[in-house]
């Protein structure tokens, strides 16, 4: 393998670190929703109680859970110590999406107090969204994975460019 296509190659291993950072502080965020709505009442009821916010929970478990088992069978797939790019591509797109997805919710049903400074929550919104651009945005992974799904390469660049090269 020449070195250009192992320093890309190295590069899938870094995109599994960040889909894992992701999912990590995803989890941490839903950690901390659940316990807010445990102990906040609202109306002489836990937010638990509330069957808005229990859709919230399913959803959030559910993506989070989803993203990690991509991001292990990304990890235990690799080929001589390194994953492919198709897995890492899905994997990272799945994580920083979920990640977000977490924090973001978890963010809105912490209220005020997830958006104040005290809160770790709006730190974890701000790390997941950031690692959505890191590492190649998900724009980008949807075109590797398309060009995965269609086993050849796609010009991003218009006609036009082309023929001024």
């Amino acid at each position: 393998m020449g070195g250009f296509k192992k320093q890309i190659a190295g590069f899938n291993v870094e995109r599994l670190g960040n889909s894992a950072r992701a999912v990590a502080v995803g989890r941490h965020a839903f950690n901390l929703a659940r316990d807010h709505a445990q102990t906040r009442k609202q109306f002489g009821r836990a937010l638990c109680e509330f069957q808005g916010l229990q859709w919230k929970f399913a959803e959030m478990l559910m993506r989070l859970e989803a993203a990690q088992l991509l991001l292990m069978r990304a990890a235990v797939s690799a080929q001589d110590g390194m994953p492919s790019a198709q897995d890492t591509a899905i994997a990272k797109l799945a994580c920083n999406e979920a990640g977000f997805f977490a924090a973001n919710e978890a963010l809105q049903i912490m209220g005020g107090l997830g958006f104040s400074e005290e809160s770790t929550a709006q730190y974890c919104v701000r790390r997941t969204r950031g690692w959505m651009i890191a590492g190649g945005s998900i724009e980008i992974l949807k075109n590797r994975i398309a060009e995965g799904i269609f086993d050849r390469r796609f010009s991003q660049r218009s006609e036009k460019a082309m023929a001024a090269e």
